[in-house]
């Protein structure tokens, strides 16, 4: 197996049998055609009648969607379809992934907006985008309200893309696709819903395996998988692979509010929002249970108070690392990726496609695999 990575952080695996290349999985090319399945939507969805109403609005989206993601969720979906035995990628198997992508622009400027977030990716949010465009006194409220119905047409494009979805796995992508959209909003709903104050590393993962575990990998995984008819076993691994994956990705995802963690991986423009919007981290957690009386009081005056300034985010930062919190989501992280890997090594997949899943949970955790030193997880996971 040759793995090398590109330019643009995209890994490209070979599978190679005496001296031919027996599978191949060219992720950057995936992500370009599944590019293009998006922009032929948007392009046929300006020529359309009410196309010419659309002109702002869609220009906000095309910006959004080049602004840097790594079409995890389309990835994830097209590697389902290889674990299964697909052959090469079909257009329906494209569409889907590309509905996913769509899908998730849809969470993402409603995320946005119910965070009040100014950025993403290092460049200004939708909702600040369009703000900039409104007239006179309204200009926040008109981006805010353009962003949500851009969303919810971001939501409605999605589920066209999905259409018809056939497929002859015994669970239908169908009712899979259904299931991940319900699961995506519940973990939103318990986020919100997750009251004052650090919570406990319970909540917090309860709330990251349907917020992010099922609909960032699980699903689409299985998705994928079933459009190529995939058994019950096969659906069951990826499931034991994908939920490991998808906590350690999640984990990862809160330390980089911290820190960047991933040399050269960690994303732009991150500023401590987590800490600012007091959002019920496992790594807050944690630390709130290993710190001391004053140090726990303090993390709590700090952690989500109003205008939390950057001298307040960098003393929260400063405590959160005292306790030593860090360095044991790093472990669990790495434990996770030891799990996902160890069901790649055992599951029933073909051997061709075990490098996809391999490469894949190198990109969803970029930079960890330079962390794996055989250190055992700390019984802080509280499942």
């Amino acid at each position: 197996m040759t793995v090398r990575e590109n330019a643009y952080g995209y890994v490209v695996v070979m599978v190679t049998a005496a001296e031919g290349v027996v599978g191949e999985f060219d992720f950057p090319a995936l992500r370009g055609r599944v590019d293009e399945t998006l922009e032929s939507l948007l392009d046929a969805k300006a020529k359309t009648r009410y196309g010419a109403h659309l002109g702002e609005a869609l220009g906000a989206l095309r910006g959004f969607l080049a602004g840097g993601g790594k079409r995890v969720r389309p990835l994830f979906c097209c590697v389902g379809w290889h674990a299964a035995g697909g052959g090469v990628e079909s257009r329906e198997l494209l569409r889907i992934a590309a509905g996913l992508e769509l899908f998730h622009a849809f969470a993402l400027l409603h995320d946005d907006v119910i965070d009040g977030s100014e950025t993403r990716r290092g460049a200004p949010t939708v909702h600040r985008v369009l703000a900039a465009r409104g007239v006179g006194p309204r200009g926040d409220w008109y981006g805010r309200s353009a962003a949500v119905l851009l969303g919810d047409l971001c939501e409605v494009w999605a589920d066209e893309l999905f259409g018809g979805v056939a497929g002859g796995s015994e669970v239908s992508p169908r009712v899979l696709l259904d299931r991940m959209r319900e699961e995506m909003l519940v973990g939103q709903l318990l986020d919100l819903g997750s009251g004052s104050g650090p919570g406990t590393v319970r909540q917090a993962l309860q709330v990251i395996r349907y917020k992010t575990t099922q609909y960032t990998v699980k699903r689409p995984l299985q998705i994928g998988a079933a459009l190529a008819g995939a058994d019950g076993p096969v659906l069951d691994a990826l499931a034991a692979y994908a939920d490991p994956l998808g906590e350690a990705f999640q984990l990862l995802d809160d330390l980089e509010d911290l820190e960047d963690v991933c040399e050269g991986g960690g994303r732009p423009g991150l500023g401590g929002e987590d800490l600012r919007e007091g959002k019920r981290t496992v790594v807050l957690a944690v630390a709130v249970e290993r710190a001391s009386a004053a140090q726990a009081g303090r993390l709590r005056e700090l952690v989500g108070a109003a205008g939390l300034d950057d001298a307040g985010v960098r003393e929260a930062r400063a405590l959160i690392r005292e306790t030593g919190a860090p360095d044991i989501v790093r472990r669990m992280i790495t434990e996770r990726r030891r799990q996902a890997l160890a069901v790649v090594d055992r599951g029933p997949f073909p051997t061709a496609a075990k490098p996809g899943l391999t490469a894949m949970a190198d990109l969803a955790l970029p930079g960890v695999a330079r962390w794996d030193g055989g250190h055992e997880e700390e019984d802080v996971d509280h499942r």
